[in-house]
């Protein structure tokens, strides 16, 4: 502090208050048909297909923890694998309307929350840019595997990425998302606007407010999204 800005205890010390606006809590007040007028029948079902492709991918890490094996094929993992069964709905929900733009900040298990975002970010891209993204990822060496014996559109091409990018990665291999250096706790894909996870319960807490001061500051679009648990609202950051 330089020696010439003056302090007046008086002010600095003085009684007052800090006020916020109202928050609105369990504001939530709408019928299912009311809801329903919202969402035509290509989105009811894409949200389902989307929580049905997250709750396999979830059952699949857990067959391989519990048992060593998934559908007869034998592997060990050794790893941690924080899985979220049952919130799917949750993940879809927070991301369906989010696009490449918007942020995420992963909760302590992030894998539903990846994977919803990602869904999301395809069915908004274009088909050719879908493609660059998965070309320049990783050299190509990602979408080379998830290329194999395929056939159907960018777009579908991209779902079986997203899932062998995320599943490689918390199987700690080099095809992963982050090479296999992130794992379970810490996957990320930035081109798709998932941000890192945190291993540290809250711990995206500040961090995503960090993001979200860099977009207001400089201007840039979307919003940023902080997902984390009710027992990291004890956290000191939170």
């Amino acid at each position: 502090m330089p020696k010439n800005q003056f302090i007046n205890p008086k002010e600095v010390r003085k009684s007052e208050f800090i006020e916020f606006e109202k928050i609105p809590v369990n504001q939530y007040n709408r019928t299912l048909l009311e809801e329903r007028k919202n969402f035509s029948d290509e989105d009811l079902i894409r949200i389902f297909h989307d929580m049905v492709v997250i709750r396999n991918f979830e059952e699949m890490l857990n067959s391989i923890k519990i048992s060593n094996e998934y559908n007869g094929v034998k592997y060990n993992h050794p790893g941690p694998a924080h899985l979220g069964i049952g919130q799917e709905a949750a993940a879809v929900g927070m991301a369906y309307t989010l696009g490449v733009d918007d942020f995420i900040f992963g909760s302590h298990r992030s894998h539903a929350e990846i994977l919803a975002k990602g869904m999301s970010a395809i069915a908004k891209l274009k088909e050719y840019k879908l493609l660059s993204i998965m070309n320049e990822f990783n050299d190509g060496k990602t979408l080379k595997i998830v290329r194999k014996n395929f056939k159907g559109t960018n777009q579908e091409l991209a779902l079986r990425f997203l899932i062998y990018g995320a599943m490689s990665e918390i199987f700690a291999r080099s095809t992963g998302f982050n090479c296999g250096l992130g794992g379970s706790m810490h996957a990320f894909f930035t081109p798709f606007g998932i941000y890192p996870n945190n291993a540290i319960v809250g711990g995206s807490g500040d961090i995503s407010v960090g993001a979200a001061l860099y977009k207001r500051v400089n201007g840039k679009k979307g919003i940023v999204v902080c997902n984390i648990g009710d027992a990291s609202m004890a956290c000191g950051p939170v």
